[in-house]
């Protein structure tokens, strides 16, 4: 008993081969994170900023050239990316919420070094 026809098969094949396709990029960038290398890091008084070598969220638009914000308070989160940055890992997933009222650096909330 068949259970496809030889063009729906096909069609569900090219299917699902797109779908691995897009899911097996190594960078992506969405509303509210990235994945991709840290290519940048700098410290300034207010935390700790760093760049994404695939930009950055769609939140993050307007965020002068291109830096995202650690803000002090989240000094585990600092210290995890100042980590990753000295051993030379610098690939991982960063998720953020946004300019604060619109204005300002991006603020990243989240690092996920396995991303």
């Amino acid at each position: 008993m068949k259970m496809f026809s030889s063009s729906t098969a096909k069609i569900i094949s090219f299917l699902i081969n797109i779908t691995f396709l897009f899911a097996s990029s190594s960078s992506f960038a969405a509303e509210e994170y990235v994945s991709g290398n840290i290519s940048n890091l700098t410290a300034i008084e207010s935390g700790i900023m760093i760049m994404m070598d695939k930009g950055m969220p769609d939140n993050c638009k307007g965020s002068p050239y291109g830096w995202m914000l650690i803000e002090n308070e989240n000094s585990f989160l600092g210290a995890t990316v100042l980590s990753i940055w000295l051993k030379g890992k610098r690939s991982g997933t960063i998720y953020t919420s946004g300019r604060p009222g619109g204005k300002g650096f991006c603020i990243v909330n989240q690092f996920d070094p396995a991303g």
